[in-house]
């Protein structure tokens, strides 16, 4: 969740960084004061887009998969993960 939040207000961070160094230390309170609010929110929208997609396609397991639960065998924790099936499914 982290993440997401990060992607979303990266372009806010990376424009309030600018015009902070831009203005230097004395101009904080102006810093967001004219920003293009709409213009970042999408930015951020597109970035949180993008991660989501990127995330989403890392982790493709095919059509058929059998998922298995996470579980505790001798007292370590077994992921869970999805298996092909040994014979295909009708």
């Amino acid at each position: 969740m982290l993440v997401y939040t990060i992607l979303l207000l990266l372009p806010f961070l990376i424009f309030g960084g600018w015009r902070w160094i831009a203005k230097g230390a004395r101009g904080h309170k102006e810093i967001m004061s004219d920003a293009p609010v709409l213009v970042l929110l999408l930015l951020g929208i597109l970035l949180l887009g993008g991660g989501l997609y990127f995330l989403a396609s890392k982790e493709q397991t095919g059509i058929g998969g059998v998922y298995h639960p996470a579980v505790i065998k001798d007292g370590k924790i077994i992921p869970g993960h999805f298996e092909q099936p040994s014979q295909p499914l009708n």
